[in-house]
């Protein structure tokens, strides 16, 4: 049975990129993002361990996640909704230059996946949708890195990979920084599994508020095979304890 997920699988975030390597203090991390038929909220933390600091050292995740998606199947085509909510922990390890950031991590995860409806008809009989039901283990290692190439230009990207889900999710970013609480600019993500694939153009925006919190916007265009592509749109926001 052929079914495309219109489905967002953001990252569970990394090292926070741009925190100062003086700060120690645990990171509070959560943020939501919105498509037509799918969507994908977090809430979470960032722990150095002793001896590191946030973008340098050790460091543990802990995160909680809510995924809501919709896709097609059965002939005639019908539509199939799910709801998966989510936990995961783990840990990773960072290093920083004057010039740039490096972290490598890994989290062991449980997601639940609920379909409705179960059973679509195909050719006349009912058949099991199919793809991932029920409870679901994944380990999801994943790579963060950031370069300045001049005080107010620099790159940045994000990948990782789900075994459980059999998915991948990828950003790029291209910053603007005229001043040092605001940076700008565009933004690439590539994310796909067995039976999806999806790309989203856009861009961001991200303000540092003071007082360790920082917020961010993004949005574009998304682009899922097989289907119509739609607008997406996303708000973020990290504060140091």
């Amino acid at each position: 049975m052929a079914m495309r997920h219109r489905i967002g699988i953001a990252v569970l975030a990394g090292v926070c990129m741009g925190v100062g390597p003086a700060m120690a203090q645990p990171l509070l991390l959560g943020g939501t993002q919105l498509a037509p038929e799918n969507s994908y909220s977090y809430f979470g933390a960032i722990m150095p361990f002793a001896g590191g600091r946030l973008g340098s050292g050790w460091f543990g995740t802990v995160f909680a996640n809510y995924l809501t998606y919709h896709f097609q199947a059965g002939y005639p085509s019908e539509k199939v909704g799910a709801k998966v909510p989510g936990f995961n922990a783990g840990g990773g390890y960072g290093w920083q230059g004057p010039s740039y950031q490096l972290a490598i991590s890994g989290s062991l995860g449980y997601q639940y996946f609920s379909i409705h409806p179960y059973d679509v008809v195909a050719n006349g009989q009912p058949q099991p949708v199919g793809g991932p039901l029920g409870g679901t283990v994944t380990f999801t290692p994943q790579i963060q890195a950031h370069y300045d190439f001049t005080p107010m230009l620099y790159v940045g990207t994000m990948a990782s990979y789900s075994f459980g889900q059999r998915a991948y999710w990828s950003r790029f970013r291209g910053g603007i920084r005229p001043v040092s609480w605001l940076s700008f600019g565009p933004e690439g993500v590539l994310q796909g599994g067995v039976n999806y694939h999806i790309h989203q153009v856009g861009a961001f925006i991200s303000v540092a508020l003071g007082d360790g919190w920082s917020v961010e916007g993004e949005g574009g265009v998304n682009y899922s095979s097989g289907l119509p592509s739609t607008g997406y749109g996303g708000f973020s926001f990290a504060k140091t304890l």
